[in-house]
């Protein structure tokens, strides 16, 4: 009987977690480079021990690239291929792919969410209110004249890094090399890579398992109830 309690609560828990992360990733479907969580168990599912007191569910981040849509404002950036654009954050060098950028009053290229400035290989990026570019190979031109490249780093171990805020990634662990022929599209973003179909399937069936869970356990209160009766008619 305990282990039919364990069950039921164990898998109301794990199918709540897949739940929240589907429900996430289709919240943010139209968001920028964002990047879809996954849930998965340590232990395969034909384990004989993921029956009774599996590990929790851990998720991680699916890095495959997105769609890259034309939106003609200069300030979007896109990455062609592998990498990460680097800003500079009040807790040191973060890294994103949503490459959604602004001006500031100072010329700083910054993030619109945060205002965290747009890394170069000569520190924040720096452009004029107009008659700038950026070409393929990350060179920024201002009226004629390179100011600076576009800092682009790959990891070749990107889910050590740590997700934050605003579409941004701490490197904790995780070791960054810069690239060198890096292809970059100024005037395009990097959609989403959230399959709202797919996720969509998940969060009902995840919502069917946890329907199941909770009929198991009101199953086990119900038969306690009959066998406490029972014994105290005794």
């Amino acid at each position: 009987m305990d282990d039919l309690m364990t069950l039921s609560t164990h898998l109301i828990s794990l199918e709540t977690r897949r739940l929240e992360t589907a429900t996430r990733n289709l919240a943010n479907v139209a968001t920028p480079g964002y990047r879809r969580e996954v849930a998965f168990q340590d232990v395969l599912a034909n384990d004989a021990s993921n029956a009774v007191g599996a590990p929790p569910t851990r998720h991680v981040t699916d890095f495959s690239a997105g769609r890259l849509v034309h939106t003609a404002d200069p300030f979007d950036l896109a990455i062609a291929g592998d990498g990460f654009f680097e800003v500079a954050t009040d807790a040191g060098p973060a890294y994103t792919r949503a490459g959604t950028f602004r001006r500031a009053p100072d010329g700083r290229v910054v993030t619109r969410a945060g205002g965290w400035p747009l890394q170069g290989t000569d520190g924040d990026v720096v452009v004029s209110a107009d008659g700038w570019r950026v070409d393929p190979d990350g060179t920024v031109i201002d009226h004629g004249v390179s100011t600076s490249t576009i800092h682009v780093v790959a990891f070749d171990e990107p889910s050590r890094l740590r997700r934050i805020a605003d579409g941004l990634y701490a490197p904790d662990s995780a070791h960054g090399t810069p690239i060198a022929t890096a292809r970059l599209a100024q005037g395009f973003v990097e959609t989403s890579n959230v399959n709202a179909a797919d996720d969509m399937v998940r969060l009902v069936e995840a919502m069917r398992r946890v329907e199941t869970g909770q009929k198991l356990v009101h199953a086990y209160d119900d038969l306690m109830g009959t066998v406490l009766q029972r014994l105290g008619g005794m």
